[in-house]
């Protein structure tokens, strides 16, 4: 069980809520680790920058997602960072099994990384290209 997730939507009824930009940023990371498989704890710079958000190509590139967004994810217990033996981050993690389930339930909703663009993503498209 996800403590962070049933704990975000089980307090009083089943509820979860997501803004649009959290709803496009989940939908970018779900194709992103398909796309590039989940990140790998301890991966170097160089693993990231081919295979993680800092790669261009990636839809879920960092200069285009809006960290505010996952971290309202992870508040959610969509995703998550990997810690050090301390609990500090240490390293994004990726979706958890909710964040992937939610992601599902959103394109069975009919809802794609492109009509879920806001404003905000388009302007970061633009200047990333």
């Amino acid at each position: 069980m996800n403590r962070t997730f049933s704990e975000a939507t089980t307090s009083t009824a089943f509820l979860l809520t997501l803004t649009k930009r959290q709803c496009n940023t989940l939908l970018r990371q779900a194709a992103h680790e398909a796309e590039f498989g989940k990140p790998e704890f301890g991966e170097g710079f160089a693993d990231k920058e081919r295979r993680g958000n800092f790669n261009k190509q990636s839809p879920a590139y960092i200069g285009i997602v809006d960290g505010d967004s996952y971290r309202g994810l992870r508040d959610r217990g969509l995703v998550f960072w990997f810690t050090d033996s301390k609990g500090q981050a240490c390293g994004f993690g990726g979706m958890t099994k909710a964040g992937e389930l939610v992601a599902g339930l959103l394109v069975e909703a009919g809802m794609t990384i492109e009509n879920t663009n806001t404003l905000s993503v388009l302007r970061r498209l633009d200047r990333a290209a």
